[in-house]
């Protein structure tokens, strides 16, 4: 049999892959195998162009001032897995990046909030080598800034209409981006005790602090699809994450001296949400502007089933037996928020450099 090239693949064929790389990450590091894959598809464009302001949201007196509009991107980063390296530098870390794009500036953001690390790690390189590290997206959040004040933002990146909800006071707020003016969301249930808002498949979904969930669609009409959790599991805060695919929420209670997280998934079918126990392998990172999930596998000696939050310290929270550390008790979780002592070594064959860790550098 003769053996094809992967540089001959047929256009068709790579625009089909090319339907599947939802990230500039992928998209840029697919171009980079080879000239041919390269002159076959189109750099990556943004679908939706974000203004760096938005209008105040508040009484019509201040609706002159504007809202910092800011957004952050996160990244897995781990050495080429070459077998002489130590083993030591074949652990993963996390970094968190705000990007300003009509300035060209790079700031380090901590992991798990919209606040810029100042001043960097002494350890923390000066610049990021694509031929030094596999890079890897796991997500993008959003923030509005004013003051001290934050607010996690929610993106609907619809190309005809692209628009943002947040929760500010319990009250959810809506604007299409372009206009001058948010609207609030009419619900006379839940009102003034809405926690947490998240984009899933397409649409707006919110939970209240008692559990209630509803989807907000393309014309804010708002319907329920999970009635609140029963008394007696109710915690302080919740927060929607996207798992796997699949809708889930984290009640999180806090008492002086004591943390308790639960877990549940949504059955549409009963409209309610289900308590259930494990992450299984993952490590669920819970932040006050996005959350996300990766395998424990990615980060060497550490266990899955767990929480990572910031309390204002970093904290690690074992589902298997309730258990609650802090990160910098365990070096093995330490490291996923710090790099290396020095960075690996290339790998021995050299591949063209990706644009998309190029945007890394430098952070500074």
């Amino acid at each position: 049999m003769n053996i094809s090239q992967w540089s001959d693949l047929p256009k068709e064929l790579l625009e089909i892959i090319d339907n599947y790389l939802n990230t500039k990450t992928d998209h840029n590091r697919f171009r980079s195998v080879c000239k041919s894959w390269r002159s076959s598809l189109l750099p990556y464009q943004n679908t939706v162009v974000l203004p760096p302001k938005v209008p105040y949201l508040g009484p019509p007196h201040l609706r002159k001032t504007s809202l910092l509009l800011t957004h952050f991107t996160v990244y897995h980063l781990s050495p080429p897995q070459i077998k002489s390296m130590a083993s030591s530098l074949l652990w993963g870390w996390i970094i968190k990046v705000m990007e300003n794009q009509q300035l060209g500036h790079h700031h380090l953001i901590n992991p798990l909030s919209p606040i810029k690390v100042q001043p960097l790690p002494d350890s923390f390189p000066n610049s990021l080598n694509s031929l030094q590290f596999r890079v890897t997206e796991l997500t993008k959040s959003y923030s509005l800034q004013c003051s001290n004040l934050n607010y996690k933002v929610v993106l609907d990146p619809n190309h005809d209409c692209p628009s943002i909800m947040i929760v500010a006071t319990g009250v959810l707020w809506h604007l299409k981006l372009g206009q001058d003016r948010w609207t609030a969301i009419d619900d006379s249930v839940s009102q003034l005790s809405y926690e947490d808002v998240i984009f899933y498949k397409g649409k707006f979904f919110a939970v209240d602090e008692f559990g209630r969930t509803v989807v907000i669609d393309s014309a804010l009409k708002i319907t329920e699809i999970a009635s609140k959790i029963s008394c007696g599991n109710n915690g302080d805060r919740k927060s929607l994450v996207e798992l796997n695919g699949e809708l889930i929420l984290v009640d999180r209670t806090s008492v002086v001296g004591f943390e308790k997280f639960k877990l549940y998934f949504l059955n549409q079918d009963q409209k309610r949400w289900i308590e259930f126990y494990s992450l299984g392998d993952q490590i669920l990172f819970l932040g006050e502007d996005c959350s996300y999930i990766i395998s424990a596998k990615c980060f060497g000696g550490c266990r899955g089933n767990c929480i990572i939050y910031s309390d204002p310290q970093f904290k690690v929270y074992n589902l298997d037996d309730r258990s609650l550390v802090p990160v910098n008790q365990h070096p093995e979780y330490t490291n996923i928020f710090s790099p290396p002592d020095r960075p690996p070594p290339p790998p021995p064959r050299r591949t063209r450099r990706s644009s998309i860790v190029s945007c890394l550098r430098p952070l500074l």
